[in-house]
């Protein structure tokens, strides 16, 4: 373990969760946009927004990539699925594996969604100069391989 890893205090740690919650609230405050993902309950905001990111997935996957159970998995599924923004394929070439993927009506909330996302990012990065936003963008880049470093953890 490094010197620097040893130095965090208690104080420190409490601050970082307070970065942390603040990036998570900063970021969800553009979602009541999408009337259907406002309706959404966390995990199942989860599973949609990977599986339009994704495009198509597994329970299996969406279970690891998110980090919740699969019995919760596959409750926010199911409720997707009974609410028509998402379909699920059995695999042409082998029935056991099922793919899970938008629905049409999913594809128009996800491409809502990027619209609203898409306005929120141009307008932050409008005000920033080039150097600021490369510097964002290696933050977040930064704070990606932190938290798939924390995975780790799980194991």
């Amino acid at each position: 373990m490094s010197d620097l890893a040893l130095e965090i205090k208690y104080d420190d740690t409490r601050d970082i969760l307070r970065k942390v919650l603040g990036i998570v609230s900063g970021l969800v405050r553009f979602i009541p946009e999408v009337t259907e993902m406002e309706k959404m309950r966390t995990t199942e905001l989860y599973v949609f927004l990977f599986v339009g990111s994704e495009g198509r997935t597994m329970n299996s996957v969406l279970s690891k990539e998110i980090g919740i159970s699969r019995s919760n998995v596959s409750i926010a599924t199911k409720s997707l699925l009974k609410k028509g923004l998402i379909e699920m394929h059995h695999d042409e070439d082998d029935r056991r594996f099922i793919y899970i993927t938008l629905s049409q009506s999913g594809r128009a909330t996800f491409d809502r969604f990027l619209d609203a996302f898409g306005r929120i990012i141009a307008s932050v990065l409008s005000s920033l100069s080039e150097r600021d936003a490369e510097r964002l963008n290696e933050s977040f880049e930064m704070i990606v391989k932190f938290v798939k470093s924390l995975s780790s953890f799980d194991e």
